[in-house]
């Protein structure tokens, strides 16, 4: 197996800087959206050997040095007890979304043998595919993501109900907060006894939170759950997006890598988080789409050059790639980052 990533990750020399896109296994694939006219998004999901199919895809298509396993974070909470369609203009909206004690009281913590069979039977298939090829990373919302969604009952723009919870009735916040990382943390564990060889938590509405509510409200939660999978001996990815303020106070989460945000310098983060972490990013996403080759490669290097000063450096997007994104330039961006770290 190409295990560079992995090194990476525990700040291991490696011979050149491994490479992954988030949301590679995805609509920027031509053969992902054919196989997408043939099922619906639910049952793609649901089926292992279609969710491996698409994980498998891009690592096939570009060389990548990781593979992350295909599915939807708001998926992870449906066996809590939470009712999920999927709207094509909304997106993802929950039935039932969780506004009161009595919703609260409600939800239930599954074993994730039981919850989501589905997503570890996939990982079970990717094991042996992905044997000599490359690791396989698990994921997860972090806590207040997860929450966030069952609160507002799906995507929002203000996040209205959540913030209004947290500061109309902290107590049932937390209540809400702690079943959900209880379930959180069990599914994140079950992925890596499965044979994922990381898992990444994904913070994606950290923002819509002042700074001393995250590290009130949320991040005590990330903390735990972070130190419950150290325990697996695997390495843990913590993408904090947008919480670039506050990294002094959450560089002791206990993560191996810290995902980085394109709105930060990457030696900024760097110099900030300390170093005793490794880092992973952080490329503009529409960098990759738009800019010319050579301007691509000019942020390239820069970022490469920043990443020496950490303790280890995966080259990734600094948010999810965008799904008009040619095929070419993904597979011009991964060359690059493997030609010019070449060491």
């Amino acid at each position: 197996m190409n295990d560079t990533f992995l090194k990476a990750c525990r700040g291991e020399k490696t011979d050149y800087t491994p490479v992954w896109v988030m949301r590679q296994a995805g609509r920027n694939l031509p053969q992902f959206r054919e196989l997408l006219a043939k099922v619906d998004f639910l049952s793609l999901c649901h089926s292992p050997e279609l969710a491996a199919e698409a994980t498998l895809m891009p690592v096939d298509t570009f060389g990548v040095d990781a593979a992350i396993l295909f599915s939807d974070m708001p998926l992870m909470v449906v066996p809590m007890g939470i009712d999920l369609k999927y709207n094509e203009k909304l997106g993802p909206v929950y039935a039932n979304p969780t506004r009161s004690q009595a919703d609260v009281d409600k939800l239930v913590v599954p074993d994730p043998e039981e919850g989501l069979p589905y997503l570890l039977d996939t990982i079970k298939l990717l094991v042996p595919a992905l044997k000599n090829k490359v690791p396989l990373i698990g994921f997860g919302g972090c806590p207040l993501t997860l929450a966030a969604y069952m609160v507002e009952g799906g995507v929002s723009q203000r996040y209205f109900l959540v913030k209004s919870m947290l500061n109309q009735a902290p107590e049932l916040f937390h209540a809400l907060m702690a079943k959900v990382a209880k379930f959180d943390a069990a599914f994140l564990r079950a992925q890596l006894r499965a044979g994922a060889d990381a898992v990444m938590m994904f913070e994606n509405w950290g923002n819509i939170l002042s700074y001393r509510d995250y590290l009130e409200f949320a991040y005590p939660y990330v903390k735990d759950i972070i130190t419950s999978l150290k325990k697996e001996g695997k390495p843990v990815i913590y993408f904090a997006d947008r919480l670039s303020p506050i990294y002094e106070q959450i560089s002791d989460s206990g993560a191996d890598v810290y995902g980085i945000d394109f709105r930060v310098r990457l030696e900024d983060a760097i110099k900030r988080l300390g170093s005793k972490v490794a880092v992973q990013g952080n490329l503009d996403p529409f960098v990759l789409l738009a800019a010319p080759r050579e301007r691509m490669e000019g942020h390239v290097k820069e970022i490469l050059q920043m990443g020496k000063k950490a303790r280890g450096h995966i080259f990734n997007l600094g948010d999810g790639i965008q799904p008009e994104t040619p095929v070419d330039n993904t597979k011009a961006l991964v060359e690059a980052v493997h030609r010019l770290s070449r060491r």
